[in-house]
């Protein structure tokens, strides 16, 4: 029995070890990883099979571009948006902060609606207004656990959740090892809608609110040294594409080109595979938008404070009165929304990542290419990938910005 509970006690270590070292990483993978994502995924997948699987891994490098800026600023305990109100005065810091603040909930007001949609086919709750306000009381209730390696060990647990669940789907699927190969060799498709996907799945890859997450977590990982935020970002970034691979591949192989709903991607898996797949689809969807939700809203947490010149650390009164106020106003948004105009959970998770990342997104990008140029002097070959880098990310946000109106313009 004594042995027993200490091979428990040595697997129990390890695992904390695992989620310290990549913990942040994972949290990373969560906010990026939402309801929207898996939809844009898909719809990927429906239209062009597995034709861009090969912008994925172009993904993950300017991914980790950006990363490295940000593991920068990181590991000298040097916050963005304490750079951001250096370089623009404490007066204007202020509104900017709060303004993305507002703008990056928009993203969470689609995640909390999707994770409402799972919880009423998951469970015997019929209604989807209290199906969003019990998820965003869950994530209040998250962040009440207050110590960050409590937060990370659970999101970590479900980031591994979802990524479980879609490979149990594909390997039912049994996809062809050569055809999905063939889908890694870049392509170029005279179309509007293949270039404009392109900028999409660009833009699921790489996510604004990470870095200012990342730059602010010096103090809660005690790391000082680059290569320690690299290795951790670099496995989150990683799971992200793996992720991504498998929906794409599932949605190419078996989704029919239709009008996305909720159990959309799943329902033609179910004569292929079985009705219990739509159960640990939808399980995938909810977990993956409830992280997504919360973990994003965690960057607001920092910045506002830090705009106001107060030291924030995770988990305070300033940083958790942050997050709840944003979480209830993302479910007191998500309801009205829902209940008075045409919007679904789905068209909320297609149209929010475009209105949360078309401001913040380009901003965040040149801020901290600028922050690295002071604070640092990086070679004129890092400069040059940095700067790439940034202008990739004005062209996503230019693209999606366009996008954006004529979904605007549609709706009206």
């Amino acid at each position: 029995m004594q042995e027993t509970s200490s091979v428990a006690d040595v697997s129990f270590h390890k695992a904390k070890g695992m989620v310290h070292q990549y913990g942040l990483g994972l949290l990373f993978a969560a906010n990026i990883f939402g309801a929207g994502s898996v939809y844009i995924l898909t719809e990927a997948g429906v239209l062009f099979g597995f034709g861009l699987l090969w912008v994925l891994p172009l993904g993950l490098g300017v991914g980790l571009a950006m990363h490295e800026m940000s593991a920068r600023l990181a590991a000298a305990d040097l916050p963005l948006m304490n750079y951001i109100r250096d370089v623009i005065g404490s007066t204007a810091a202020k509104p900017f902060a709060i303004g993305i603040a507002f703008i990056m909930q928009f993203w969470s007001v689609a995640n909390y609606a999707l994770a409402g949609a799972a919880l009423v086919y998951l469970t015997p709750l019929t209604n989807l207004y209290i199906g969003i306000i019990l998820s965003a009381a869950l994530g209040i209730s998250l962040v009440e656990l207050r110590v960050y390696s409590r937060i990370e060990g659970v999101i970590a647990a479900l980031v591994l959740a979802i990524f479980a669940s879609y490979l149990v789907i594909v390997a039912n699927l049994e996809p062809s090892a050569g055809a999905v190969a063939t889908g890694f060799l870049p392509g170029i498709v005279q179309e509007i809608e293949y270039m404009t996907m392109i900028i999409a799945l660009l833009g699921t890859t790489v996510y604004y609110p990470n870095f200012f997450i990342q730059t602010s977590m010096n103090g809660e990982k005690d790391w000082d040294i680059v290569s320690r935020y690299r290795r951790d970002h670099t496995v989150g970034l990683t799971a992200v594409i793996a992720l991504s691979v498998t929906v794409i591949v599932a949605a190419a192989m078996a989704v029919p080109e239709a009008e996305l709903t909720f159990t959309a991607p799943a329902e033609p898996l179910v004569d292929l595979i079985g009705p219990w797949v739509l159960g640990v689809f939808v399980l995938a969807v909810g977990a993956a938008s409830f992280t997504s939700a919360t973990g994003t809203l965690f960057a607001a947490g920092f910045m506002v404070p830090q705009s106001y010149g107060i030291s924030t650390q995770f988990g305070d009164l300033h940083f958790r009165r942050t997050v709840h106020f944003l979480i209830g106003l993302s479910a007191a948004l998500a309801i009205p929304i829902l209940a008075f105009t045409d919007f679904t959970p789905v068209r909320l998770a297609l149209l929010m990542p475009a209105v949360n990342g078309v401001i913040g997104l380009p901003i965040t990008a040149l801020a901290l290419y600028a922050a690295v140029n002071r604070y640092f002097d990086p070679s004129l070959a890092e400069r040059a990938i940095f700067l790439t880098a940034v202008v990739l990310m004005f062209l996503t946000s230019i693209v999606t910005g366009q996008s954006l109106g004529h979904s605007i313009v549609e709706l009206v």
